[in-house]
């Protein structure tokens, strides 16, 4: 879990709630697999930094590859008929060797760019999308601006989210939505770390706390608006990185929700 002050709490982790956070020497791919919902909906993301040219404010940029899909949706628009007309169907009035199955799919990309100006971090995502929804597909954009600065033993970190949203379907129709501002704090008290973020526009918080047992494994436990519980942990090895989370949502009708997270050194081959 990322949150908007989050500065390398999670050792390696990639942080593209807030662009400016990333590290400057990212060295690790991830890659992530989520169950979300006990299952309905699927996520995958692959995360790695590409070096840019020296006249850059920072010497790399930071990539976010996302796919996400709800499987096997029942189609049955074409498996009824109401033949006699009293818009209630029957039994009698299905067939079920015509009920066929599709997906909403969605891939994403995600380009982030951490840079300074005057000692202040500041970072930028551009985000890229496209859908598929049975014959109908979409093309969307958007741009996340973050802050981040430390002041004394406390950061702070302010977010612009989905700036400048857009949405086109093959349709014609056309979409947008408000962005969003979020604030965030982060802290330690002796060896845990602790994290606050506001969202100033929907008046929804996240709350959560990072324990470092040792160098090598440390926990995360997190409370939101909309999540009774987020419990995960994460081995940390000189080349290779092994996480896992699970959620517990508000209301149980919504299932629970679970994510495996796989970080190689880019050196990680070349020990063999």
């Amino acid at each position: 879990s990322s949150y908007v002050a989050s500065d390398n709490i999670d050792k390696n982790i990639y942080n593209f709630l807030n662009p400016a956070c990333n590290k400057n020497d990212n060295k690790f791919i991830y890659s992530s697999l989520g169950d979300h919902f006990s299952g309905i909906l699927r996520s995958q993301q692959l995360l790695f930094t590409l070096q840019t040219p020296s006249f850059l404010s920072t010497d790399k940029l930071y990539f976010g590859i996302l796919r996400t899909s709800i499987d096997d949706i029942y189609d049955t628009s074409s498996s009824w008929n109401d033949y006699n007309q009293d818009d209630i169907v029957d039994i009698n009035e299905i067939d079920y060797d015509r009920i066929t199955n599709f997906s909403h799919n969605n891939f994403g990309l995600i380009i982030s760019k951490p840079f300074y100006i005057n000692n202040i971090k500041l970072g930028i995502n551009t985000k890229f999308s496209i859908g598929h929804l049975l014959s109908q597909y979409s093309y969307s954009y958007s741009f996340d601006i973050g802050i981040y600065k430390r002041i004394k033993q406390i950061n702070f970190g302010l977010v612009l989210k989905d700036f400048l949203y857009h949405s086109y379907w093959s349709t014609g129709a056309f979409n947008t939505v408000q962005p969003k501002f979020i604030l965030g704090s982060n802290f330690n008290i002796k060896f845990i770390n602790f994290s606050l973020d506001y969202n100033i526009s929907t008046n929804e918080y996240m709350l959560g706390s990072n324990y470092d047992y040792n160098s090598m494994v440390s926990f995360q436990l997190g409370h939101s608006t909309f999540e009774t519980l987020y419990l995960g942990f994460l081995l940390n090895f000189s080349k290779l990185n092994f996480g896992y989370s699970i959620v517990l949502p508000k209301y149980e009708e919504l299932g629970i929700s679970q994510r495996i997270i796989i970080g190689i050194h880019q050196d990680f081959f070349n020990s063999f």
